[in-house]
């Protein structure tokens, strides 16, 4: 069983009093007690301690030698996601932290939602949360709310417009792309981008790809793509060290 982590800026060696809404959590959510081990890290510096609380409250801790996170993302990955409503925008950050997106932008776009807007604490939070439980030790960079014009600009590396009438597959594409290749994806929000839009990002030079013979909703096709780019990353990664892949005998 993996020990339980919670998040810590700046997160520093030796004994320390806790900051009261960590120690609450600690305590009280988690029912952690005097003596138990935890982990802390933060995501700011990329870091991680092994931890033991040593007083309940106010909570206290002995925090061991700082090191470097054991998990992060492997690749640089940008997410261009079309604003959706309700808490779609939360379901797709908790994929993107758990699948190592590196830059999430969230795009107001024609079939947004008018006048709908985004909460960075909460978002922040979100991304906390997630990464927590997954194990990851750094955070995407959460752009502000943007224009369709101004996230291109802004976007780098290979781009690839999810689109599920087109001709070649998201896999076929990572084919014969390096596993160090940056990638921008760019998910559209629910009925997809305009055409107008669709032919902007054509312009800038992404490549259409689909994932499914099946049209997936908003926040399950950037779940599904992040997953794939992910996937490649890892093998390809694994591959390049000698070490088996998932389809080796």
């Amino acid at each position: 069983m993996h020990p339980p982590r919670a998040p810590l800026h700046p997160l520093l060696s030796g004994e320390h009093p806790l900051p009261k809404e960590l120690g609450n959590y600690l305590v009280k959510v988690l029912r952690l007690r005097a003596g138990d081990r935890f982990v802390l890290f933060d995501p700011e510096t990329r870091s991680e301690a092994d931890a033991e609380l040593l007083r309940d409250v106010p909570a206290v801790a002995r925090v061991a030698a700082v090191r470097t996170a054991k998990r992060s993302s492997l690749r640089d990955v940008t997410l261009l996601q079309g604003l959706a409503k309700g808490d779609k925008p939360d379901q797709v950050l908790r994929a993107a932290v758990a699948l190592g997106a590196t830059h999430v932008t969230f795009v107001r776009t024609e079939r947004s939602m008018p006048g709908a807007e985004l909460r960075d604490e909460r978002l922040r939070a979100v991304m906390l949360d997630t990464a927590r439980q997954c194990g990851r030790g750094d955070l995407p960079e959460l752009a502000p709310l943007s224009s369709l014009e101004a996230a291109l600009q802004a976007s780098d590396g290979l781009g690839v417009l999810l689109d599920p009438n087109a001709e070649q597959s998201l896999v076929e594409l990572l084919r014969v792309v390096a596993p160090t290749q940056s990638i921008a994806l760019a998910v559209g929000p629910e009925g997809g981008f305009s055409e107008k839009e669709t032919q902007r990002l054509l312009a800038a030079g992404f490549q259409p790809v689909r994932l499914a013979p099946f049209v997936l909703r908003t926040e399950l096709a950037a779940v599904a793509a992040l997953a794939v780019v992910a996937a490649h990353a890892g093998l390809e990664t694994q591959s390049a060290a000698g070490e088996p892949r998932a389809t080796d005998p």
